[in-house]
């Protein structure tokens, strides 16, 4: 039994989740239907908790669970490399890492994958009542059956320049730089 955390429409969701031998990934791609003993839930309009013994829950009614048990087998493990993502899932705007393979776009590979897909290091964000909630995450599995957006996330993805301050504004596109502004080290003529 492992303790599911998960984001639906208007709620999170808790409770106990028997994983048997697998991954929680797995176990999310494989079935059509969460059984989920000693469930809460928790409306995100009001707070309120909501209480059941046993409670059947359609996978396809999850936006994002909480990545918890075993990671899986070691000797299938591939180094991969990381690149910045954002998702807007339903009410939740979440940003992440998804991992690839060196030769491969991970991005790219999203449609390639089966629905529940890992982003590291992520943050959720949503609201609860009138309150915008931020929670960070070191593995957060997303719906991607039920995402309206997934994206490369350009901020992280435009690299700062040496020369550049914290105030600099960004370029807007991946790999432009922002030619129209002078260089903070330039001595300016007095000539002029």
């Amino acid at each position: 039994m492992i303790e599911l955390d998960a984001f639906a429409a208007d709620c999170r969701v808790f409770g106990d989740v028997e994983l048997g031998e697998g991954r929680l990934t797995d176990l999310l791609n494989e079935l059509a239907e969460l059984r989920i003993g000693n469930a809460h839930l928790e409306s995100l309009v009001d707070g309120h908790i909501a209480q059941a013994d046993e409670l059947v829950v359609s996978r396809d009614e999850l936006y994002a669970v909480v990545a918890v048990g075993p990671r899986g087998s070691a000797a299938r493990r591939l180094h991969t490399h990381a690149s910045k993502v954002v998702a807007q899932l339903g009410p939740y705007h979440v940003a992440g890492s998804i991992h690839g393979t060196a030769a491969s776009n991970p991005l790219a590979g999203v449609l390639r994958r089966a629905p529940w897909v890992p982003l590291t290091d992520a943050v959720i964000t949503y609201q609860k009542g009138a309150h915008a909630v931020s929670e960070g995450f070191p593995t957060l599995l997303i719906n991607r059956a039920l995402a309206s957006s997934i994206r490369a996330d350009i901020d992280e993805a435009t690299p700062h320049l040496p020369w550049e301050g914290p105030e600099t504004p960004l370029a807007k596109s991946t790999g432009a730089l922002d030619l129209t502004s002078s260089v903070i080290d330039e001595v300016p003529d007095e000539t002029d």
